[in-house]
């Protein structure tokens, strides 16, 4: 039974549509069609139901779905397993660890990662998202941990569940006058999102207020220190240097595992922060 098959016919499932669907594995519906009308004929009974409204599934076709949707998930994982082997042997794998996260949290990574990727040499740089994703762009890096829902084309993406990143709108002095300056990230920063989030919020007091232009957090807690000004930083940072957070913000930016091969999956990462994670402080 080929996997490419049942994925098309999970997606039309899901889509409600042949044309969409066909669309989405690229092609013509014609082939869809004929991919599950065969389906159903090795299976024995009817799927779905074709309407000129779209197509729904049959009775037999929901109670079948769980398990297509299993299997489906275990062709990619296999899939990602296969790259994986033939990948060993291959020269040092460069991984860029993000500096937004503390010392004890990017060496239990590093312990980890060595472990999950045994067999193959392993070499660790730490830098920030948008330096991290210009190393995987350049091929300086294999793999890169990022914050903030940029995932290039072309890459595949594990997202690390139990590593939100807490951000806050932070200050040296807590108070805000005419002189106070609003820290601006620049569009390729993970915290840009996070400042529009706070502009909406506080527009009121932030729209006459004089922009400073930050391409990186370290650089925002530079300025934060050396003028009167609000920065969007992460609230373990902020903490660190003693900075007092501006009330009632808080947002969160998710974390991935960027990979330019597919050589570890959500199930080999998961005992990561299931069992390593919860004794530290992201």
């Amino acid at each position: 039974m080929d996997s490419k098959i049942l994925r098309n016919f999970l997606k039309t499932a899901q889509l409600g549509s042949l044309t969409s669907a066909a669309q989405d594995a690229n092609v013509t519906v014609q082939a869809l069609a004929a991919q599950l009308n065969k389906l159903e004929e090795q299976f024995g009974f009817k799927l779905l139901e074709r309407t000129n409204k779209g197509v729904t599934l049959t009775a037999a076709g929901r109670d079948i779905l769980p398990w297509v949707t299993d299997v489906v998930k275990s062709a990619a994982e296999l899939q990602q397993r296969v790259a994986q082997i033939k990948q060993r042997g291959t020269p040092t794998l460069h991984i860029a660890l993000n500096n937004t996260f503390s010392e004890p949290v990017n060496q239990a990574l590093m312990h980890f990662l060595r472990s999950a990727l045994s067999g193959y040499p392993v070499l660790f740089s730490s830098s920030e998202s948008p330096e991290n994703l210009a190393k995987l762009a350049s091929g300086a890096a294999d793999m890169a941990i990022v914050i903030g829902n940029t995932v290039p084309a072309g890459v595949y993406a594990v997202e690390l569940v139990g590593m939100k990143i807490e951000v806050v709108a932070a200050s040296a002095s807590g108070e805000w006058n005419d002189g106070t300056a609003l820290i601006k990230p620049m569009p390729e920063c993970a915290y840009s999102d996070c400042l529009t989030r706070f502009v909406s919020r506080y527009k009121g007091r932030v729209a006459t207020m004089p922009v400073l232009y930050s391409g990186s957090e370290h650089i925002s807690v530079s300025m934060i220190k050396s003028s009167n000004s609000i920065g969007i930083i992460s609230r373990r940072v902020a903490l660190q240097h003693h900075f007092i957070p501006v009330p009632e913000f808080n947002d969160a930016l998710s974390v991935y595992l960027l990979m330019k091969t597919p050589l570890l999956t959500a199930r080999d990462i998961e005992p990561f922060y299931t069992a390593a994670l919860p004794s530290l402080s992201v």
